[in-house]
């Protein structure tokens, strides 16, 4: 029996109206979690600007001495001021173990600088630090997390890690994790986007020669590349074994060649300098800290350096303010140590991470490249000091961060928003906390 149009015409606007109070609810509900939301880069963007208040001096641009010495075709930094560490006696000059890109960048601003009279990196910093949110929300749109899941996902790269401490100060050290961040992130835009494996290995050569660690996730883009070249319909357990594309080899090839240059820029570099291109010099770098002179003597890579380095990523939190030993605690009561905190104290959302779908290609792929860069993280003798979090961490950043992203549900939860802000709360303690100590 067919309906008659007055059932259809009093059926409509009661769904309607349901619908309607459904949404104004959820708005009204929503509303406080938007103005939290607000509040926060708000907060994050006034730290950033207000910086030279609570950061008067940063003894810290050794790329800077480096870029000077570039433009006058030396590779030493025998000018560096007493008291500065991380540098490399060699036959009558000091050079720095550090990766050499991030002061080839600042080779055209340091002219500049010199007429402005300031050697503050900082400015430096914070533009990387806009074009890595833009990335990081191209990445984040490539990889399908849109709408709120985006929106909140961008506020934990930002301000929910210990990037946010690391773009507000700006030491020497910190800018190369900045710029690592950024040639890391305009690799996995290119392997999820147009895929072109020339590009996809240069962009993962030039964080090489920011951080060498930032090499080992290279299996990151080998995997992506290797899934796309299945051919549709083909490795199912009906269908036997997974077909590839004829142009596979061919795109490996291509990936290599991309990493290839940068690659041997770098070798170059540490001949040049050592006489050997796989020195970098930090094996050999003066250290002032007895701690750190003690821990090398294991060896510049052991595994004897696992336990500790486990203990900071992982286990180590807050410690009494101003002291264990004093007789009362000072507000504000607790206080970060400047060896490290575990990576769950200081961004409790990247727990989300652990609930990704492993099914998944990209998620795989994720996790490939977390558990590579892990390998040499762990084994080296420094565990990043000073420092607040675990910034070695950020040579995987990136990937934890998207695991996270892909696994917070599509209606973002009360719990996912307070962990973020949680976590959004805690790095901007630590940040006040670094500036003291560097």
């Amino acid at each position: 029996m067919a309906l008659k149009p007055e059932t259809i015409s009093l059926s409509v606007p009661r769904a309607s109206g349901a619908a309607t109070n459904q949404v104004a609810s959820a708005s009204m509900e929503s509303r406080p979690w938007h103005l939290a939301f607000v509040l926060a880069v708000c907060a994050l963007i006034s730290l950033m600007l207000l910086r030279p208040l609570f950061i008067p001096v940063v003894h810290g641009d050794h790329y800077l001495y480096l870029a000077e010495h570039f433009l006058r075709g030396e590779l030493w930094v025998d000018d560096l001021p007493p008291g500065y560490p991380d540098f490399v006696n060699r036959q009558g000059h000091k050079y720095l173990p550090f990766g050499p890109l991030p002061a080839a960048l600042l080779m055209p601003f340091a002219p500049l600088m010199d007429l402005a009279g300031t050697r503050d990196l900082a400015w430096v910093g914070h533009l990387f630090t806009l074009l890595n949110v833009i990335l990081f929300a191209r990445v984040l749109q490539q990889a399908g997390v849109l709408g709120d899941r985006r929106k909140w996902a961008l506020l934990l790269f930002f301000g929910g890690t210990v990037y946010y401490g690391i773009s507000v100060v700006v030491a020497s050290t910190y800018l190369a994790h900045i710029l690592v961040v950024t040639c890391l992130l305009l690799a996995i835009s290119e392997a999820l986007g147009k895929k072109r494996p020339l590009l996809i290995g240069l962009f993962l050569g030039l964080a090489g020669m920011t951080r060498f660690t930032a090499l080992f996730t290279l299996p990151f883009f080998l995997w992506l590349l290797w899934r796309e070249s299945a051919v549709p319909g083909d490795g199912t357990a009906h269908q036997g074994p997974v077909k590839r594309k004829p142009h596979a080899v061919a795109r490996y090839g291509l990936l290599l060649a991309g990493l290839a240059g940068p690659l041997a820029l770098l070798l170059i570099y540490n001949y040049l300098r050592f006489g050997n291109p796989l020195d970098s010099g930090y094996g050999n770098a003066v250290l002032t800290d007895p701690v750190l002179r003690g821990a090398i003597q294991q060896g510049l890579f052991s595994l004897a350096h696992i336990p500790k380095n486990v203990f900071m990523l992982l286990l180590q939190g807050p410690l009494p303010y101003p002291s264990q030993d004093a007789p009362v605690l000072q507000f504000p009561y607790v206080q970060p140590s400047p060896w490290g905190m575990g990576i769950f104290f200081t961004s409790p959302a990247l727990l989300y991470a652990f609930r990704s779908k492993l099914r998944e290609p990209i998620v795989q792929a994720c996790w490939l490249a977390v558990l590579c860069v892990l390998v040499p993280l762990l084994t080296y003798y420094g565990v990043g000091w000073v420092q607040f979090g675990y910034r070695y961490a950020l040579d995987f950043m990136p990937f934890l961060l998207l695991l996270a992203a892909l696994s917070f549900p599509k209606t973002i939860s009360p719990l996912v928003r307070l962990l973020i802000l949680a976590s959004v709360a805690v790095n901007i303690w630590g940040a006040f906390f670094l500036a003291k100590w560097v």
